[in-house]
């Protein structure tokens, strides 16, 4: 084949054309992802933009890693996504896309450009020659950056700054850079092969500590706001285990779930890493039983199951199977609604029962009510992002990171409420009774703002002496 035909298979003006109009668009749209951390120009555009079908694949597909890449997630997330998709949360979702729109317009415009390039190439050409047109553009922009730099000096002076550090980072040779789907890819390869052995945390093992334990309560909590603050990781520290001298406080460390969330939190508790995502979504008891899981051991025991929200959500309601499911007793939403509990819109997509009222209520009656040896696990969700935002006086937040964004303060004092409330619960655990307390997840925040918390979970062990 001879070197024209090539060129003419390749159509190497639609190629060009292609490729700097995709790195202009992820400089616009995605400047705030780890891919445009690295360089300028995207390595992998140069190679599916030599092809149409390919350059849809991979803008869609960059558009999807942008979202996941924004909240730390990996691919194996979007199996959550798919593999249940009764069980999500509509209205969550639409903020998500809405809050981060800039990612979507991202491939549309790419997409436009593909379908229209001929089209938009011919009106280029024409104001290139109509040049009182390009000049009355050229007063137009000049206008516009004048007016965005008086009125809007703060937005204007992030802008610059970031073009600044961009230009001093392609100076130094960072020209090149890889997709965030490339990264997301890599990291999720990468993070698959090492979960397992980060930090080395096993329930299990942990578990061999308190086996003379009775009454067994383990709290997941939504979104704890682990602050890096010493000050503020202080106070929700002392909120929590103030004057408990009479119980002994184990505390470790493990990794949150990045591939499943807050599912995955659920899925690590009940089998540690002998876990398949597939079983697990299908039925829980088949679950247990087939992985031969470390909770089996209490298979024969009266183990109740407390969630503050839908029993739909993430479907579920798979745990609710028959009489002889792992679980023997259950309260959702609608069950506690029925018994008079209330609701609390401490987040704007996940309102559920009042957290307070749960531990007040319903886990001193479920303690006090027999002899018998009990499971409880309770999921709380009164921290999901976005929560309202209270602006009330008496809210504190002068401190250096609760102001840094509106809803820090609202957090730190929900999570506050919340210890303190589980603080007066630990003080009444009866003798060898045991409570356990872990987050699903940090506030997933986007990256900007989760900077200021710990990326790792920390587990509490108390233990009534």
């Amino acid at each position: 084949m001879t070197k024209s035909k090539i060129f003419d298979l390749l159509n190497v003006k639609k190629y060009f054309f292609l490729l700097l109009v995709t790195n202009f668009f992820s400089i616009l749209f995605l400047s705030d992802t780890t891919s445009l951390n690295l360089g300028l120009i995207s390595l992998q555009s140069l190679v599916y933009c030599l092809n149409s079908y390919l350059f849809i694949v991979f803008i869609f597909y960059e558009m999807i890693s942008s979202y996941l890449d924004l909240y730390g997630l990996t691919l194996n997330f979007l199996l959550l996504v798919f593999t249940n998709p009764k069980g999500l949360n509509f209205a969550f979702n639409i903020y998500i896309f809405f809050t981060n729109l800039k990612y979507f317009l991202f491939f549309i415009f790419n997409l436009i450009f593909l379908i229209y390039y001929l089209n938009i190439i011919y009106v280029i050409n024409i104001l290139l020659k109509k040049r009182y047109i390009l000049i009355i553009l050229l007063v137009f922009f000049i206008f516009l950056f004048f007016s965005f730099k008086k009125y809007y000096f703060n937005q204007f002076d992030l802008i610059s700054n970031r073009v600044i550090d961009k230009i001093s980072l392609i100076s130094k040779g960072n020209l090149l850079r890889d997709d965030n789907w490339y990264i997301v890819l890599r990291n999720t390869l990468n993070y698959s092969q090492n979960t397992d052995e980060l930090l080395n945390f096993s329930f299990e093992e942990k578990f061999k500590n308190f086996e003379n334990s009775k009454n067994i309560f383990i709290i997941i909590n939504e979104s704890y706001p682990n602050f890096k603050d010493p000050e503020l990781k202080d106070k929700l520290f002392s909120a929590l285990t103030s004057k408990l001298d009479q119980v002994n406080i184990s505390r470790f460390k493990k990794d949150w779930n990045k591939n499943y969330s807050t599912q995955g939190a659920e899925m690590e508790l009940f089998c540690d890493n002998k876990r398949n995502w597939k079983d697990f979504q299908k039925n829980l008891d088949f679950f247990l039983k087939k992985n031969n899981c470390w909770i089996n051991k209490f298979y024969d025991g009266h183990n109740i199951f407390i969630h503050s929200y839908n029993k739909k959500s993430f479907s579920r309601n798979r745990y609710l199977n028959n009489k002889d499911s792992f679980f023997k007793e259950f309260y959702f939403k609608d069950d506690l609604l029925d018994l008079d509990y209330s609701l609390c819109k401490k987040n704007i997509n996940y309102v559920g029962i009042c957290e307070n009222e749960i531990i007040d209520k319903l886990l001193f009656k479920i303690k006090n009510e027999n002899d018998k040896p009990k499971l409880v696990i309770y999921l709380t969700v009164e921290n999901h992002i976005p929560i309202n935002i209270e602006y009330n006086k008496s809210l504190k937040c002068k401190n250096y990171t609760l102001n840094l964004h509106p809803a820090f303060c609202t957090l730190f004092y929900n999570q506050i409420k919340f210890n303190q409330n589980l603080n007066k619960f630990i003080k009444e655990l009866r003798k060898n009774d045991l409570l356990i307390f872990f987050s699903d997840t940090p506030p997933l925040f986007a990256k900007k703002d989760r900077i200021h918390f710990e990326d790792q979970i920390d587990v509490f062990f108390f233990q009534k002496k």
